[in-house]
C-alpha cells in the first residue's frame, strides 16, 4: 500500500499562491497583476508504505487416529431359586342366627272434638231524626230608586225572588256493626304413637383368622463379571510447529518532482452594443 501526500502539498501550494497574487494586486492597483509570480519548489516529500515479509512460528493441533484393544468388564446374572416357608393368614366367615329383641312404634290417630271461638259482624238498623236546612224561594216587593247623573229621576218598586232556608227535620235510617263471638265444635285428629316390642331372628356374620403356613419361591439374581477385548478408535491431539508468513508495512520518505496543473486562459471582455453606443449619444 502506497499513501501519496502529494494532492494536499498542491493544494497547500495553490492557496499560498493565490495569497501571494491577491497582496500583488493590492500592491500594484492593477488587474491583471504585473508582479513576478511566486517560485514553487520542483519537489515534495512523499510518504509511502513499503512491505515487508516477515516469518513467525506458530503452533497448529492435528488429530491422529489410534486404533487398540482394551478389555471390557462385562456383567453376567443368573438367577439362583431359593424356598422359604410363609405364615399367610386366612379370614374365614361362619354366618350364626341369633334372636333379637326390637321395639317398633305403633301408630295410632282419633278424631277428637274441639271447640273455638268464632267473631261474626252482626248489623243492626236504628233511626236517627236529623234537622236538614230546606231552601224555598218566594217573589217579593222592593222599592227602586233610579239616578241620572246623581239625580233622582223616578222610584218605584220591583218583584225579586228571594230564597230563605228552613230547618225541616228527617228521619234517617243509620246500619250500625258489631262483633258477636260464637262457639262452633269441630272435629280434629289427633295421632299417637307407642312402642310394641318384637323379637326378631337375624343372621349374623362372624369372621376368624387362622394362620396357613405356605412355601414361597424366590428368585435371586447372582452377578458375575468377566474381560472381554473390544477394539477401540481414539483421536489423540498433538501440537504441530509450523513457519507463517506475514507481510508488514513500513513507511518510507522520498522526494518527487511535482508536476503543475496548467493554467486556464483567460477570458475576454465583451464588446459594447451599438444600441447601447446610440442611447449615449442621445
Amino acid at each position: 500500500m502506497r499513501v501519496r501526500v502529494s494532492g494536499f502539498l498542491m493544494a497547500a501550494l495553490a492557496v499560498a499562491s493565490f495569497e501571494g497574487t491577491t497582496m500583488a494586486c493590492h500592491t500594484c492597483q492593477k488587474t491583471p497583476c504585473v508582479l513576478a509570480p511566486v517560485v514553487m519548489p520542483a519537489y515534495q516529500c512523499v510518504t509511502e508504505m513499503v512491505p515487508y515479509t516477515v516469518y513467525k512460528q506458530r503452533k497448529r493441533i492435528e488429530f491422529e487416529t489410534v486404533t487398540e484393544t482394551i478389555m471390557v468388564k462385562v456383567a453376567d446374572t443368573h438367577y439362583v431359586e431359593r424356598q422359604r416357608c410363609v405364615n399367610r393368614p386366612v379370614w374365614d366367615t361362619n354366618y350364626v342366627q341369633r334372636e333379637v329383641s326390637i321395639c317398633r312404634p305403633v301408630h295410632e290417630t282419633t278424631v277428637v272434638n274441639q271447640q273455638y271461638t268464632v267473631c261474626k259482624p252482626v248489623s243492626t238498623t236504628h233511626q236517627v231524626t236529623e234537622i236538614c236546612m230546606q231552601p224555598s224561594t218566594s217573589l217579593v216587593n222592593v222599592p227602586v230608586v233610579a239616578k241620572k247623573c246623581g239625580h233622582t229621576v223616578a222610584c218605584g218598586c220591583q218583584t225579586v225572588a228571594q230564597t230563605t232556608f228552613t230547618p225541616v227535620p228527617m228521619v234517617k235510617n243509620v246500619v250500625e256493626t258489631h262483633m258477636v263471638s260464637e262457639t262452633m265444635t269441630r272435629q280434629v285428629p289427633v295421632t299417637t304413637t307407642h312402642m310394641v316390642r318384637e323379637n326378631k331372628i337375624e343372621t349374623v356374620p362372624i369372621r376368624t383368622c387362622r394362620i396357613v403356613p405356605e412355601i414361597v419361591t424366590d428368585r435371586i439374581p447372582v452377578v458375575t463379571f468377566h474381560c472381554e477385548p473390544k477394539t477401540v478408535t481414539r483421536q489423540i491431539p498433538h501440537p504441530v510447529c509450523e513457519t507463517v508468513a506475514e507481510t508488514c508495512y513500513k513507511p518510507v520518505k522520498r522526494m518527487v518532482p511535482v508536476v503543475y496543473a496548467p493554467a486556464p486562459a483567460p477570458i475576454a471582455a465583451p464588446a459594447p452594443s451599438t444600441q447601447a453606443a446610440s442611447s449615449q449619444q442621445g
